[in-house]
């Protein structure tokens, strides 16, 4: 009888973790030799101070160096130059806390930044706090234009870098939409495209006149369990150049800047679990070298859009977790991922569009002994630079850049 309990308690403690997986996936831990990190700065003076240095930035601008920002006490923006593979601190934006998935690079070479809040939450409020802080005394996220040629030109010979001072060679573009963050940001048709937090509007900046156009709020109402309700936190384009996000209920939208028209798409919904729809957010975007877009839910979810055939296909989820917080395309042509829950290790993932099937690459663990080791516990923002490297950024205390070298 004892036997025949214990048998049963056994069955009662493994069931779960057998049904976490909703997608077949094979595993391995990511080779050590393909996965390395660069501090934020010049260890140990000329860093990003910790509380200041999550990265939830990521992009490759046009000169091909890399730019990050930052969310804490402080907004940074960074630069990594391949040639020389550290990453250099540009400065602070005064009043900014958070760069949140709001880098957009320019063809002309400079980067549009979008500004907000630090959204991140308390343990336990379930972002009642968040909320409670836009009131009458936030003016807004801004936008700023920053041109890298100018600040790299008035470097002096081995200068170093200087987290402290406000970044330079910026030029404020004023408030998006009175009261609220901008939340993530695209660049593209001689304009810059955002959303905001927590109103969730769609607005347009016209780049030769200065203007904003703000189209109004595309998502529901925010509840304090998901101050982030129905808000994207990724834009794209797809080749025709419209702009497409997520909306109230999962739904897709998309706004074409040839009719300056907003639509709606209904019956385009992203992939979740039973029952959370009207939760559903997508967490990153990236435009797939066969034309057609890919994208991860906040479900944890992977799905293909085809623009052209205004069609979503269900890809499966990766990871047991909720989020996928980065997508990134390598050059071979497999979409690699990382995700995770607030709190939780990241996970790094593939799917290998060859064949349709994911593999599982295991934590974002770098072991240089005896010179560092280091397992992050969270990253927002992935992007792939013009060498093949995918870049991951961390979001701990004290934040690392990961970089990261495909291979089949």
């Amino acid at each position: 009888m004892r036997y025949h309990a214990l048998v049963i308690a056994a069955a009662i403690l493994l069931g779960p973790a057998v049904s976490l997986s909703g997608q077949e996936t094979s595993s391995y831990t990511a080779n050590p030799l393909r996965l390395d990190l660069r501090p934020l700065g010049h260890p140990p003076l000329d860093m990003i101070p910790p509380d200041e240095s999550a990265v939830t930035s990521l992009a490759v601008g046009a000169d091909g160096f890399l730019y990050g920002g930052t969310t804490g006490r402080r907004a940074h923006l960074f630069v990594l130059d391949p040639k020389w593979g550290h990453v250099f601190p540009l400065g602070h934006i005064p009043g900014a806390e958070s760069i949140f998935h709001s880098l957009a690079p320019a063809p002309d070479g400079s980067i549009y930044i979008g500004t907000s809040l630090n959204n991140q939450g308390r343990p336990g409020e379930k972002g009642q706090d968040v909320l409670a802080r836009y009131g009458r005394d936030f003016p807004g996220g801004h936008v700023y234009r920053f041109e890298p040629d100018k600040e790299l030109q008035s470097r002096k010979r081995m200068q170093r870098p200087d987290p402290g001072r406000p970044l330079p060679f910026i030029k404020d573009l004023g408030v998006a939409v009175p009261g609220e963050s901008i939340v993530c940001l695209v660049s593209g048709n001689e304009a810059v495209y955002g959303m905001t937090f927590p109103g969730g509007h769609f607005f347009v900046l016209e780049l030769r006149t200065g203007k904003v156009n703000d189209k109004g709020p595309i998502c529901g109402p925010p509840i304090n369990e998901e101050p982030f309700r129905s808000i994207p936190r990724a834009l794209v384009r797809d080749p025709k150049g419209r702009v497409w996000g997520s909306g109230d209920y999962g739904a897709l939208f998309h706004y074409d800047p040839g009719l300056d028209r907003l639509v709606s798409h209904p019956g385009l919904r992203l992939p979740c679990e039973l029952g959370r729809e009207y939760k559903a957010v997508v967490d990153a975007f990236s435009a797939g070298p066969d034309g057609a877009i890919y994208g991860g839910t906040s479900d944890g979810f992977i799905f293909r859009f085809d623009p052209e055939a205004l069609a979503i296909t269900n890809l499966g989820k990766p990871i047991a977790s909720s989020r996928v917080r980065g997508l990134a395309f390598s050059r071979d042509g497999d979409l690699w991922g990382v995700g995770g829950e607030p709190g939780a290790a990241a996970r790094l993932f593939v799917y290998r569009t060859a064949t349709g099937s994911y593999e599982s690459a295991g934590m974002l663990h770098v072991n240089r002994t005896p010179y560092y080791a280091w397992l992050a516990y969270e990253a927002e923002s992935m992007v792939a630079g013009p060498d093949g490297t995918l870049f991951i950024g961390e979001t701990n205390r004290t934040a690392h850049l990961y970089l990261l070298f495909p291979w089949k």
